[in-house]
């Protein structure tokens, strides 16, 4: 067998070596394709919610409530959630939604807890943020009365027996 040597021009030729020049950090305020920006809590204070009243499903916020919030806050959403209060994790106080304090939150400040959470409320980011818009206004409807709670499920009251 013939023996074919490698060319050595290919190793010995002028090149690029990776990372060699660090890469160029984006211009400040652009979002990645494909993603949303991120606000902060006190960023999204002053938001206002991109939903025409035409636009507003209190069925789909109202689901979305009784799945992520109800938990915590309730089905009435007045902090009493089964998995709060003695002998349960945690056993701190939580939120009532229809108190003072919460009626005086800004429509985006409330969003942006459902966003980024607080305190021991996590980040609800998972939610697409129409629908995070969704939940605030069904949370508006029910601070109103417009919208009645659901009934407390047989499962949720034996919790609370315990």
């Amino acid at each position: 067998m013939k023996y074919i040597p490698i060319f050595s021009s290919m190793a010995e030729q002028p090149s690029l070596e990776a990372y060699e020049r660090p890469a160029l950090e984006p211009p400040p305020g652009t979002v990645a394709l494909g993603s949303e920006r991120t606000w902060t809590l006190l960023e999204s204070d002053s938001l206002v919610s991109p939903l025409a009243s035409g636009d507003v499903d209190l069925e789909l916020g109202g689901e979305q409530f009784q799945i992520f919030c109800s938990v915590c806050h309730g089905s009435d959403a007045r902090g009493k959630g089964p998995v709060v209060g003695p002998n349960r994790i945690p056993d701190i106080p939580t939120l009532d939604l229809h108190s003072e304090q919460a009626r005086a939150y800004t429509d985006g400040y409330i969003w942006g807890m459902i966003t980024n959470g607080r305190g021991l409320m996590p980040s609800y980011r998972r939610i697409p943020a129409t629908v995070r818009w969704q939940v605030v206004a069904y949370l508006r409807a029910l601070q109103a009365g417009e919208v009645a709670p659901p009934a407390e499920t047989a499962g949720s009251s034996a919790i609370e027996a315990e």
